[in-house]
């Protein structure tokens, strides 16, 4: 009995952390959002590391792969969303119109290899142009979505896996990227960015 206690207070404690480390983070991005400049220099670091990181993997190589294989929680392990999710915390007084002025504009999302898709009414549908319109709101939704998917898929067990549809971690890993590109291209032409563009 007293092993079943003293695991649930251990438990209860890594949890508690966890909130203040949450709470801590939600702070601090809220306070950095007030400061345009900052706040999209630190997106734009981020997004450069998932793409570098994107940049060095084989796509075809995780064509195969369950969601929960080793390989791809290493990979999920290594890209970063928690600037570009801090973009969706909303408080009266750290509301910055300047910033989601500047996230509002379209970009171009390259369809490559034919692989793209676009939600339409709640559906996953490949596109079939060349490529499709979003704004940069829209890309980073997706992406922080798709990555966090990633995340918890990846650590569900083989028998949970089976009540999912199949799941293409090559096609989803390649529409991460190509958002990635398109919010870096877009991030390049401001002018809060453009001096660090590369």
């Amino acid at each position: 009995m007293p092993n079943a206690i003293s695991t649930g207070l251990e438990i209860a404690e890594s949890s508690l952390t966890l909130i203040d480390k949450l709470i801590d983070k939600i702070d601090k991005y809220k306070q950095i959002k007030q400061d345009t400049t900052t706040f999209l220099r630190l997106l734009y670091l981020e997004v450069l590391k998932n793409i570098e990181i994107l940049n060095v993997i084989d796509f075809k190589a995780y064509k195969s792969l369950h969601p929960n294989d080793p390989n791809i929680k290493s990979l999920i392990k290594l890209l970063e969303t928690s600037v570009a999710e801090a973009i969706f915390f909303k408080e009266d007084n750290t509301k910055n119109a300047n910033l989601y002025e500047k996230l509002r504009k379209q970009g171009q999302v390259k369809n490559k290899e034919r692989k793209l898709v676009r939600l339409e009414d709640g559906q996953e549908r490949l596109v079939k142009g060349k490529f499709i319109y979003e704004n940069v709101l829209q890309a980073i939704s997706f992406v922080v979505v798709k990555i966090d998917l990633l995340s918890e898929l990846s650590e569900l067990k083989d028998e949970e896996l089976e009540i999912l549809r199949p799941i293409k971690i090559d096609i989803r890993l390649l529409n991460i990227n190509q958002r990635l590109l398109m919010i870096k291209s877009s991030l390049d032409k401001m002018p809060e960015v453009k001096e660090m563009a590369r």
